[in-house]
């Protein structure tokens, strides 16, 4: 078909009656096609007859009693008694019955407590040597410890504890008995808490906010230094001088009638007694300088101002920080069974 036929018939007023009719059955397919259906209702079911009185029912009688309200959420309700009196609204709530299995093993924990596991960030504000095995460690506690809202061991609290040499790691290392002191002014300045705890290394930059690969490692990181710089030195020219000695005698060579081997045995003559002598001499000398370096040749110095962790190793109660504590604690090295007696 041509379309401007087309469009002539459309336009004619016969083509546009047909287009009315047509958008009209458009229009109706749309709505009766997408509206939601209607509600159906439901049959009603039959009514059930009533129970003749020669059927079996069960019946309840009302002996006068008073009515037991059970407690909890039901006694909430507004029960009725026999009468169809219903209890007043301002009627007192019947409380609950709460029972509790108490346990004698069970540890009592005061209020203020913190977790087993907390890190207590601390500085030394003294230098720790390992020259002595039992060099102090005095710091404080830089940040405030909190539990569940509660502050459970405030900033400026010392801290003491003792070292242990750790030179496998170029170390110092703790010991497990810690204490902790108040110095504060309110009640619990002077206040004693022991603890179980190890000391851990901290490496923490505190302008870019990031902590090192060393962080939270075992002892105090410190600088190695040496008693005698020139240790070593005198250890390998003694040892040389020692070799050289020994290779200046005069030997001559012996074979072994039996195996035939060769040997090199000095000869008895005064020059080389005296190499002998010097020779044993220098060995002495280089093994005393090398137990010297083995024994005391170098140490590690923490110096103040360390930062390092405390990681205590127990349930921290504020109600065992008292006064003179460290009197009465058990862990003091006198009243352990391995101390030393003097």
């Amino acid at each position: 078909m041509d379309p401007r036929k087309f469009l002539d018939a459309c336009q004619s007023k016969t083509g546009k009656i047909v287009i009315f009719i047509l958008l009209i059955g458009i229009g109706c397919v749309l709505y009766y096609g997408f509206a939601p259906p209607g509600k159906t209702t439901k049959p009603e079911l039959p009514a059930k007859p009533q129970a003749g009185p020669e059927q079996n029912q069960p019946t309840s009688q009302d002996r006068g009693g008073s009515r037991f309200v059970i407690p909890g959420v039901l006694s909430l309700r507004s029960p009725s008694n026999g009468s169809g009196k219903s209890t007043p609204a301002n009627a007192p709530v019947v409380l609950p019955i709460t029972l509790y299995n108490s346990d004698d093993n069970e540890p009592e924990v005061s209020e203020d407590y913190a977790p087993y596991g907390r890190l207590i960030p601390c500085e030394t504000i003294i230098t720790i040597d390992s020259g002595r095995i039992e060099t102090p460690i005095i710091g404080f506690v830089t940040e405030d410890v909190f539990h569940d809202g509660k502050l459970i061991i405030p900033a400026g609290a010392e801290v003491h504890g003792k070292a242990q040499v750790d030179r496998s790691r170029e170390r110092i290392a703790s010991e497990d008995n810690w204490f902790i002191v108040w110095r504060t002014t309110d009640r619990m300045n002077g206040a004693e808490l022991p603890l179980h705890g190890v000391a851990l290394d901290m490496d923490r930059d505190y302008r870019t906010g990031t902590w090192a690969l060393t962080d939270g490692s075992a002892g105090l990181r410190g600088d190695i230094l040496k008693t005698d710089n020139w240790a070593e030195i005198k250890l390998f020219a003694s040892t040389f001088l020692s070799a050289a000695a020994t290779g200046l005698q005069q030997t001559q060579n012996v074979s072994s009638p039996v195996t035939g081997a060769t040997q090199q045995i000095p000869l008895a003559t005064p020059q080389n007694a005296a190499l002998q002598g010097t020779s044993a001499v220098l060995n002495q000398y280089a093994q005393q300088i090398a137990d010297s370096i083995k024994r005391d040749g170098f140490y590690v110095r923490v110096p103040a101002g360390k930062q390092f962790y405390l990681y205590v190793e127990q349930t921290i109660d504020l109600e065992k920080a008292k006064q003179g504590e460290s009197i009465l604690s058990p862990e003091k090295p006198e009243n352990k069974p391995n101390a030393a007696q003097p």
